[in-house]
């Protein structure tokens, strides 16, 4: 009984930790910064997680069995995502002056 238990730790282990495991769970977020405070730096990085984020929403859109429903309110997630960054980095560029 003790290996059957262990066995089945183990095989519940093995499957979490596989890298596509993780793809069919919903990505949270990431955080923006505020763009009348935001430095490169702070853009750069959120630049870099707001890809990394649409990158996890699409492999868990396509993981995931979702019914039409789901599936289009990730999708609206996303773009909301997307327009928000996109008028935050017209904000923080008017304030640089570019």
């Amino acid at each position: 009984m003790k290996k059957t238990t262990t066995a089945i730790a183990f095989s519940a282990f093995i499957m979490i930790s596989q890298p596509g495991w993780s793809a069919c769970s919903e990505p949270s977020q990431p955080n923006l910064p505020d763009p009348s405070t935001a430095v490169t730096p702070e853009m750069v990085k959120a630049k870099k997680e707001v890809k990394q984020y649409l990158a996890d929403a699409d492999r868990y859109l396509n993981c995931k069995r979702l019914n039409t429903r789901q599936h289009n309110a990730m999708v609206d997630k996303m773009q909301a995502l997307a327009n928000n960054f996109n008028q935050i980095i017209r904000q923080y560029k008017e304030r640089q002056g570019s």
